[in-house]
């Protein structure tokens, strides 16, 4: 499922663990792993006064150009010794984040991989605002390195071993399997399903405890869309367990099932809106991604707009080998 994985780089040493991990996944999935940077394309020099320090100019803005190109490529001969895999190195002109949206989309982008902030740049935007960006307009899954994966053993070579994947019991919410399947099968993770249930009246607030009856009937709901994804991804040939839990706060409940489970990845759906809502709005996804101390892959669906609000089937590819 993913050929081509995709790194966007300004050349910090905060997005160090993105790509180190990008070099991981390449291997493991015998990917072509494509470097690219984005800088403004030079506006024209104003007011210079003589033909002399024009020339000066465009000199040096050349020559700064050219000491970009060569750290990037640099960074790619980096990335071939340190894990054998196919490096492309691309530096681009124009507006970062609609110019890595395009680029992903030209070259069929399979994975995009980046660090969740970095310094500014010098067109002022952080990797966050980048980030962010790429996973409400590229349409393809965004892994979000949050920390540097060092595995207990020290081992240099861990990629992910135990994925999260928070569910709601809508179709939009399951687009997540596919990709989950595909990275977990490869990786020999283990995946636990999570649903939150938050209370909808003051009667559930006040007793949040299973045993009453709208408890026990929002559970049982929640049970089957979890036995529904954990069915596609045991046949998938993955290892799946399935939790409920309640809150109150979604996105809380589920970094905190993250830590409690030692997960090292978290895999959701967003429809990359904000407002009110199931968890799978932009709204949780985004307070999620900012504040989880544990990485993310995160996934909005081209089609978004034509899911349904209400728990449905699971979308056609989920009966689809990944």
């Amino acid at each position: 499922m993913y050929k081509i994985i995709m790194a966007p780089t300004e050349g910090s040493e905060t997005e160090r663990a993105a790509i180190s991990m990008a070099v991981r996944l390449a291997q493991r999935f015998d990917a072509e792993l494509r470097l690219v940077r984005v800088e403004n394309a030079p506006g024209a020099p104003e007011a210079i006064s003589s033909p002399t320090a024009y020339a000066a100019t465009q000199h040096t803005l050349a020559d700064a150009r050219l000491a970009r190109l060569h750290k990037l490529e640099a960074l790619g001969t980096e990335c071939r010794v340190m894990g054998g895999v196919r490096v492309v190195t691309d530096l681009e002109n124009g507006v970062v984040t609609s110019t890595l949206r395009d680029y992903a989309k030209q070259f069929e982008v399979d994975l995009i991989v980046m660090s969740s902030h970095a310094r500014v740049g010098f067109d002022r935007l952080t990797m966050g605002s980048v980030t962010d960006y790429l996973i409400r307009h590229a349409h393809v899954p965004v892994l979000v390195v949050k920390r540097p994966m060092a595995s207990e053993d020290g081992n240099p070579n861990q990629t992910f071993n135990r994925i999260v994947v928070p569910l709601d019991g809508s179709a939009l919410a399951e687009r997540i399997l596919p990709p989950v399947a595909a990275l977990a099968s490869r990786l020999n993770a283990t995946v636990s399903l999570l649903q939150v249930l938050t209370p909808l009246t003051y009667s559930q607030n006040q007793i949040m405890q299973p045993g009453l009856p709208w408890w026990d009937e929002d559970i049982a709901v929640a049970n089957a869309c979890l036995a529904r994804a954990s069915s596609y991804l045991t046949e998938q040939g993955l290892s799946v367990s399935k939790d409920v839990v309640l809150s109150e706060h979604v996105p809380s409940a589920i970094r905190d099932y993250a830590v409690r489970a030692r997960a090292d990845l978290i895999a959701l759906a967003t429809s990359g809106a904000g407002g009110m809502g199931r968890f799978v709005f932009g709204s949780v996804a985004d307070e999620v991604t900012r504040t989880s101390p544990t990485s993310l892959l995160v996934f909005h669906p081209a089609s978004t707009a034509a899911q349904p609000d209400r728990a449905a089937e699971p979308p056609t590819e989920l009966h689809q080998p990944a």
